[in-house]
This record gives C-alpha cells, structure tokens and sequence, in this order.
C-alpha cells in the first residue's frame, strides 16, 4: 500500500482591480448566469479566458457598483475557488483603478508591463 501526500497550492493572490462603468454594471445587472458575467467582462476588457477574475459589488459615494478582480493565476481546466482578501476594517487589500471606458482596453497587455 502507497501513501499520497498532497502539497496545498499557495493561495491565489489579486493582482488589482477595476472598477467598471456604471453603463456595464447595468449590463451585468441583466444577466443572470455568473458564467456569463464573466465571459462579457472577459471579452470587454481583453482578459485571458483562462484568468482567475471575480466581481464584486461595491458601493461608490452611495451608488451601487461593480468591480471586476484580477488574480494572478491562469487555470488550466477548472476554475479554483477563491476569496476576495479584506482587512478586518473590511477595507480591500488591493489596489483598485478606475479606467477610462472610452478608450480601447486589453488588460493582459497592461500586465506585460
């Protein structure tokens, strides 16, 4: 008999987030799958397909939100779980960008940088 020793991954870190248009924010407000959600935001901003992203909603100035974040890790079969890391001010632990929506967006050529 053989044992198997797992090794536990080191956690998946955020790289940034962004904050997004309020004209997507109603967009994604409209659809329902979570999946989907995510290949828009994918397709919007040139994100890998392969990327670890998650959106959160946020409150901005009392107006309602949502913030797409990046994580360091591109999967190759099935998406890992993850969790968005906050202070206990519930304060996030990342930097997060607003950008300009009007001009072209590919993220993944903003992270060869």
């Amino acid at each position: 008999m053989s044992t198997i020793k797992f090794v536990p991954r080191d956690p998946i870190k955020p790289i940034f987030a962004i904050k997004l248009s309020p004209t997507i924010h109603r967009v994604l407000e409209t659809i329902s799958e979570e999946e989907k959600k995510m290949e828009l935001i994918k397709k919007v901003l040139k994100i890998n397909p392969k990327r670890v992203i998650a959106l959160k909603s946020i409150l901005d100035k009392d107006n309602p939100g949502t913030m797409v974040v990046l994580f360091d890790y591109i999967y190759d079969i099935i998406m890992p779980k993850i969790e968005i890391p906050y202070n206990e001010d519930g304060v996030f632990t990342f930097k997060i960008y607003d950008i300009d929506f009007n001009k072209e967006i590919n993220i993944e050529e903003l992270l060869k940088l």
